[in-house]
């Protein structure tokens, strides 16, 4: 059980205190704040691929989608991993023990460099298995040539995952911010010098996008440089442990992400028209949904090191602020969709059935944002419980439970397309909003912060 292990973890901890817990709030803002502009930068990268290829045809723009959801689907279990296995790191910070945080980075690079090799190799013969999954074969065969160039960034991705994650642990996460930033202003004169300038179509953005991530990867590494990489502190069997760590966040966003790839090839059966409103939707979406990963992120080390400095009274401070946070962003978010929703759709793409169909799901996708925001927050909090497994379990049950039966049900045969997709992601998220909200109310270790909170010091 995990909250068992925490408990008892807490307990045999001396109470020391925090450099922060004197402003959780402003620190939950400055860690938060440049993990937000990190994630915003790297859908930034897809957003751009999505405005250029747009303007080439709903064909194009869909194998987009297929192909970047492909590949972010295979990138996505090393990502969580490290998400997950950082949570030791924001232990050690908590405690002070330096010599630990140090050895977890070799243990992260060790670790992100077969995986990468793993995931190039997966990519690989998913890209050739594209065509064989939907009946759509001229978007299936775009979308294959754009996953085999894609396939070569995915060792590149993951040492960045690697060194970004740990540093983000230690309190660091304008490092990440600023590799991030300056990949993006490499893709989007490159995506348009090779997607127009060469002709290259969707294989030419799928080379932007390695570059792009060639040249966060070498910056991360050379900000990194001067402290060092610590792989021989490190070991094999540390390396392998990293993996039990996170492998139940892996799993779990590997299998939540194969469910929501469903999506696109469940609606190519009523036409590439629905999957180009959904890519279009999602690339709007992701506006809101990386902003309330990142302060799930930062919540989840801020968490992780309360619970290895023994101060749980911030557990219960450090969870109303992200609650203000996150709900007052995902209600801004909500407003603007709703009061301009066919001039957004009309940024990608001006054809008539994408913009009516894209209007009806950007709707659905307002509500999405609300409910989203709570489920994330919860999510976050819990993992820095050390209640990873939980999460994990609740995540994929609700994903295969809900979003691909719901999709065929009322996007295929009951003929709704992608609005009834996103109606599906709504049910999703709300059932687990419920079951994860329920567990944290109850959590052993927030009934212990609340009650020292209560208590004068």
């Amino acid at each position: 059980m995990d909250s068992p292990r925490a408990g008892s973890f807490t307990a045999e901890l001396d109470r020391s205190a925090l450099p922060w817990e004197a402003r959780p709030f402003r620190e939950l803002l400055r860690l938060s704040g440049p993990m937000v502009i990190s994630l915003l930068s790297v859908s930034a990268m897809t957003l751009v691929d999505t405005l250029f290829i747009g303007w080439l045809g709903s064909t194009e723009l869909a194998a987009v989608g297929l192909g970047g959801m492909g590949v972010f689907t295979v990138v996505s279990f090393g990502t969580a991993l490290f998400g997950a296995a950082r949570v030791r790191v924001g232990e050690a910070v908590g405690q002070g023990n330096d010599a630990a945080v140090r050895s977890e980075l070799g243990a992260f690079l060790r670790v992100a460099v077969v995986l990468g090799l793993i995931s190039t190799a997966v990519a690989l013969v998913l890209g050739f298995f594209l065509p064989l999954l939907t009946s759509d074969l001229g978007t299936a065969l775009l979308a294959r040539d754009y996953v085999l160039v894609r396939a070569l960034s995915c060792p590149l991705v993951l040492v960045t995952q690697a060194l970004a994650q740990w540093r983000q642990a230690r309190g660091d996460s304008s490092g990440p911010m600023r590799a991030t930033l300056v990949a993006n202003v490499v893709h989007a004169p490159l995506d348009a010098a090779l997607i127009f300038g060469l002709g290259l179509g969707v294989a030419g953005a799928a080379w932007a996008s390695v570059a792009s991530a060639l040249v966060e990867a070498g910056l991360l590494v050379w900000l990194q440089r001067p402290e060092g990489f610590f792989v021989g502190r490190s070991s094999w069997s540390q390396a392998l442990s990293t993996v039990r760590r996170g492998l139940p966040s892996g799993l779990e966003r590997v299998l939540d992400m194969i469910a929501f790839t469903v999506v696109p090839l469940l609606l190519l059966e009523v036409g590439p028209v629905q999957v180009a409103a959904h890519q279009i939707v999602l690339q709007l979406s992701l506006v809101s949904f990386l902003p309330l990963i990142a302060i799930s992120e930062a919540v989840c080390i801020l968490v992780s090191q309360v619970v290895g400095a023994g101060r749980l009274a911030l557990l219960v401070v450090l969870t109303r602020s992200g609650l203000a946070l996150a709900g007052g962003y995902a209600a801004l978010l909500c407003l603007l969709f709703l009061a301009a929703p066919s001039t957004l759709i009309r940024l990608f793409n001006d054809e008539a059935p994408v913009v009516l169909v894209g209007v009806v799901t950007l709707r659905w996708a307002a509500l999405l944002q609300l409910i989203n925001a709570f489920y994330n927050l919860f999510k976050g909090i819990l993992r820095g419980l050390s209640a990873i497994r939980l999460v994990a379990w609740v995540t994929v049950l609700c994903a295969w439970i809900f979003t691909p039966p719901l999709t065929f049900l009322w996007g295929v045969r009951g003929g709704y397309g992608a609005p009834g997709a996103w109606l599906a992601l709504c049910v999703e998220v709300s059932v687990g909003t419920a079951i994860l909200g329920a567990r944290l109310l109850t959590h052993p270790l927030l009934r212990r912060g609340t009650a020292e909170l209560a208590t004068p010091s």
